[in-house]
C-alpha cells in the first residue's frame, strides 16, 4: 500500500509537472503570438502612413500637373483672343484709310474736271471774242449802209455771247452745288461708317469682357474641384494632357483656316474695288478723249466758216466793185445757219456728256453699295465664326468636366476598394 501510495504520488507529482510544462508551454506560445500580432499590426501601420504619404505626394503632383496644364491651355486661347481682335482693329483701321483715301481721291478728280470745264469755256469765250474783233475789223471797210447792218448784228452776237455766258455761269454754279452736295453725302457715309465701328469695337470688347469672366468662372469651378477631388492616376493624367494637346491643335487649325479665309475675301474685294477703280479711270478718259475730239471738231468747223467768210471779201476787195454785195449777204447768212448748227451741236454734246456723268455717278453709286455689302456679309461671316469657335471651347470644356466626373469616379473606387482590402485584412 505505500508503494502504491508512493507511486501514485510520484504519479501525481509527474502529471503535476507535466500540466505546469504544458501550461508553460501554451502561456509562451500565446506571448510569442501576441508579439507577432503587434509586430504585424506595427507593420501594417507603417504600411498605411507610407501610402498616405504616396498618396499625398501623388495628390500634390496632381495639383500642380493640372495647374501647368491650365496655364498652357489658357495662354494660348488668350493669346489668340488677342490676336483676332488686333487684327479686326487693323482691318477696320485700314477699311476706313481706304474709303477716306477714295473719297479724297474722288473729289480731288470732281475739281481738277470742273477746273479743265472753266478753262475750256474760258478758251471758247477768247475765241468768239476774237472772232468777233475779226469781224468787227472788215466790217470797217463796207459802207455805212453795211456799218448800221453789221452794229444791228453785232448787237444780236453780243446779247448772244452774254446768253451763253450766264448759262456756262449757271452750269458752274449747278456743277459746284452737285459736288458739294457729293461731298456732304461722302461726310455723312465716313460717319456712319466711324460709328459703326465704333459700335463693332465696343461689341467686341463687351465679349472679350464676357469671355474673361466666363474663363475665370471656369477657373474658379475648376480649382475647387480639383481641391475637393483626391486621388487621381498618373495614365488618366496624361491621357488629358495629351487629349487637351489633340483639341488645342485642332483648334490652332481651325483658327488658322478661317484666318486664311478671311485673308480670300479681302483680297477678292480689293481685287473687285481696283476693277472698278480702273473701269472708272478707263471711262474718264474715254470721256475726255471724246471731248478733246469735240472740242477739236468744233475749231475745224470755225475754221471752214472763217475761210468761208474771208474768201468772198478778199474777191470783192480786188475787184472793187459795188455787184457782189449780195454773195456777201449770202456768205453771211450761210454763217450765221453754220453758226447755229454748231451751237445746237454744242448743245447736244453738252447734254450727252451730261448723261455720261450721271450714268456713271449712278454706277460708282451701285459700286460702293456692293462694296458695303460685302462687308457686311464678311462681318456676319466673321460673327458667325466667332459662335462657332464659342461652342468649340463650350464643347470642350464639357467634355474635360465629364473626363473629370470619370476619374472622380475612378479614384471613389479605388479608395472604396482599398477600404474593402483593409476591412478584408483586419478580419
Amino acid at each position: 500500500n505505500t508503494v502504491l501510495h508512493s507511486l501514485n504520488k510520484t504519479t501525481e507529482l509527474h502529471s503535476l509537472n507535466k500540466n505546469t510544462e504544458l501550461h508553460s508551454m501554451n502561456q509562451i506560445t500565446e506571448l510569442h503570438s501576441m508579439n507577432q500580432i503587434t509586430e504585424l499590426h506595427s507593420l501594417n501601420k507603417t504600411t498605411e502612413l507610407n501610402s498616405l504619404n504616396k498618396t499625398t505626394e501623388l495628390y500634390s503632383l496632381n495639383q500642380i500637373t493640372k495647374l501647368h496644364s491650365l496655364k498652357e491651355i489658357t495662354e494660348p486661347l488668350s493669346y489668340s483672343l488677342n490676336q483676332n481682335t488686333e487684327l479686326h482693329s487693323l482691318n477696320l483701321t485700314t477699311e476706313l484709310n481706304s474709303l477716306n483715301t477714295n473719297t479724297e481721291l474722288h473729289s480731288m478728280k470732281k475739281t481738277t474736271e470742273l477746273h479743265s470745264l472753266n478753262q475750256n469755256n474760258e478758251l471758247h469765250s477768247l475765241n468768239l471774242n476774237t472772232e468777233l474783233h475779226s469781224m468787227n475789223k472788215t466790217t470797217e471797210l463796207h459802207s455805212l449802209n453795211q456799218n448800221n447792218e453789221l452794229h444791228s448784228l453785232n448787237k444780236t452776237t453780243e446779247l448772244h455771247s452774254l446768253n451763253k455766258n450766264t448759262e456756262l455761269h449757271s452750269l458752274n454754279q449747278n456743277n459746284e452745288l452737285h459736288s458739294l452736295n457729293q461731298n456732304n453725302k461722302l461726310h455723312s457715309l465716313n460717319l456712319t461708317t466711324e460709328l459703326n465701328s465704333l459700335n463693332s469695337n465696343t461689341e467686341l470688347h463687351s465679349l472679350n469682357q464676357n469671355t474673361e469672366l466666363h474663363s475665370l468662372n471656369k477657373t474658379t469651378e475648376l480649382h475647387s474641384l480639383n481641391k475637393n477631388t483626391e486621388l487621381h492616376s498618373m495614365n488618366q493624367i496624361t491621357e488629358l494632357h495629351s487629349m487637351n494637346k489633340s483639341t488645342e491643335h485642332h483648334t490652332l487649325n481651325k483658327t488658322t483656316e478661317l484666318y486664311s479665309l478671311n485673308q480670300i475675301t479681302k483680297l477678292h474685294s480689293l481685287k473687285e474695288i481696283t476693277e472698278l477703280h480702273s473701269l472708272n479711270k478707263t471711262t474718264e478718259l474715254h470721256s475726255m478723249n471724246k471731248t478733246t475730239e469735240l472740242h477739236s471738231l468744233n475749231q475745224n468747223n470755225e475754221l471752214y466758216s472763217l475761210n468761208l467768210t474771208t474768201e468772198p471779201l478778199s474777191f470783192t476787195n480786188d475787184c472793187g466793185g459795188h455787184d457782189l454785195h449780195p454773195l456777201n449777204l449770202t456768205t453771211e447768212l450761210h454763217s450765221l445757219n453754220s453758226n447755229t448748227e454748231l451751237h445746237s451741236m454744242n448743245k447736244n454734246t453738252e447734254r450727252h456728256s451730261l448723261n455720261k456723268n450721271t450714268e456713271l455717278h449712278s454706277l460708282n453709286k451701285t459700286s460702293k453699295l456692293h462694296s458695303l455689302n460685302q462687308i457686311t456679309e464678311l462681318f456676319l461671316m466673321n460673327k458667325t465664326t466667332e459662335h462657332n469657335s464659342l461652342k468649340q471651347i463650350t464643347k470642350l470644356n464639357s467634355l474635360k468636366e465629364i473626363t473629370e466626373l470619370h476619374s472622380l469616379n475612378k479614384t471613389t473606387e479605388l479608395h472604396s476598394m482599398n477600404k474593402t482590402t483593409e476591412l478584408h485584412s483586419l478580419n
